[in-house]
């Protein structure tokens, strides 16, 4: 009886398997189970004034170019740091898509610079 208890938890833990994708395990659910509201989220920091979309998890900025989105690797000229920012939060690695929606929330010259108001500086 006191061999019981082991052997049944070696049986059971020999039965689980950890799925690895490429060497390391893969957030969120497996591949053969269904999400259940997980979705992996993309961080970006939008600047309304230019309508420029700046993915923090690569590095690459995505501008209005010719009537079309454009990914570009460098910083854009035209983006200088006194351009404020928001930071969105997409479960899409294409936040440009709901461009309307972003465009709509966060419209062009409504981001107030923090820390800048009256009574400041006396």
């Amino acid at each position: 009886m006191r061999y019981l208890i082991p052997v049944l938890l070696i049986a059971v833990l020999a039965g689980c398997e950890t799925v690895h994708y490429h060497g390391y395990p893969q957030p969120g659910p497996p591949p053969h189970a269904p999400a259940h509201g997980y979705y992996k989220q993309h961080t970006y920091h939008y600047y309304p004034d230019l309508e420029i979309y700046w993915s923090v998890e690569l590095g690459t900025y995505t501008v209005f170019q010719g009537g079309r989105w454009v990914v570009v690797k460098g910083r854009p000229a035209i983006l200088t740091s006194a351009h404020r920012h928001v930071v969105i939060a997409a479960d899409t690695k294409e936040p440009w898509k709901n461009h309307s929606r972003y465009k709509k929330s966060h419209p062009p010259g409504q981001i107030k610079q923090r820390g800048r108001g009256k009574g400041r500086g006396k």
